[in-house]
């Protein structure tokens, strides 16, 4: 017992700083309370060494797990897509029953890091000196400015797709990876060291979250390389389109808000 005592005591002295633990306070508090004497002295010492041997556990390891939960910011999606603008003006488009989160502190603009699940769409500000790291389960991605979309909704797989710019895409804890460009895909099978390139993509995925039409034009044409007219443009589309091929969002657009859309070259 003497010897459990002693390493308690040091272990509170170690420990212990000016004005946080006042354990004469503790003492005089404890005694008048329960009218304990000199003679159950070893008692209450006792119990004081273990209170504040508590009250250590609770300042340095309790406290700092609530901290680090309160840092991190977490955006989700139900059943609709929702967009959402980050701190250095990147802005996500979330597919249905998908998420991000990120820490929020000084760090982010030095450190821009971003854990996902899901479905994402990214369209990442150019930061020449601060990459931006995407993580998700099973796919890393590592860019420093473009518009590119990561699929992890299907299991075991994770599928890379870039809009415009370049992306190094490798598989979490893993050093090889592969690069992709405008227009260019790969796909990574859980347990795979390195993700494989597949053709050039013809399908594309979009969200479009209350988006005037002539900006989805704009945005489809970009992709497509091609150019895309509508004989009304005074309308909104909230729709999200996963590996369709031009000529389905245009059949979809078309009903959706009763328009016409024009193709050229």
């Amino acid at each position: 017992m003497k010897d459990l005592e002693e390493k308690c005591l040091r272990f509170v002295l170690c420990y212990y700083q000016k004005n946080k633990i006042d354990t004469q306070n503790a003492l005089e508090t404890f005694k008048n309370k329960h009218q304990i004497g000199e003679r159950n002295k070893s008692v209450y010492v006792g119990w004081l060494v273990s209170a504040a041997v508590a009250a250590v556990f609770i300042g340095f390891f309790i406290y700092p797990q609530f901290w680090q939960r309160g840092e991190w910011i977490t955006v989700s999606s139900g059943i609709y897509p929702v967009s959402y603008m980050l701190p250095d003006s990147s802005s996500v488009d979330l597919f249905p029953n998908s998420a991000i989160r990120y820490r929020e502190d000084k760090q982010w603009f030095s450190h821009r890091e971003v854990q996902m699940k899901g479905k994402i769409r990214f369209s990442v500000r150019h930061q020449a000196s601060h990459p931006f790291l995407v993580e998700g389960l099973l796919a890393q991605v590592k860019v420093l400015g473009t518009t590119f979309i990561i699929d992890e909704s299907r299991k075991d797989t994770a599928i890379v797709e870039v809009e415009s710019g370049k992306v190094q895409f490798s598989a979490v804890g893993q050093s090889e990876a592969v690069v992709l460009t405008q227009n260019m895909k790969a796909r990574l099978v859980n347990n795979q060291c390195r993700p494989q390139i597949v053709e050039q993509s013809l399908t594309g995925s979009f969200v479009f979250n209350n988006m005037p039409l002539c900006e989805v034009l704009e945005k489809l044409s970009r992709y497509y390389k091609v150019k895309l007219s509508a004989d009304k443009v005074n309308k909104c589309l909230t729709a999200s389109f996963e590996d369709k091929s031009l000529e389905e969002i245009i059949t979809l657009i078309e009903k959706v808000l009763n328009v016409k859309i024009e193709k050229a070259k």
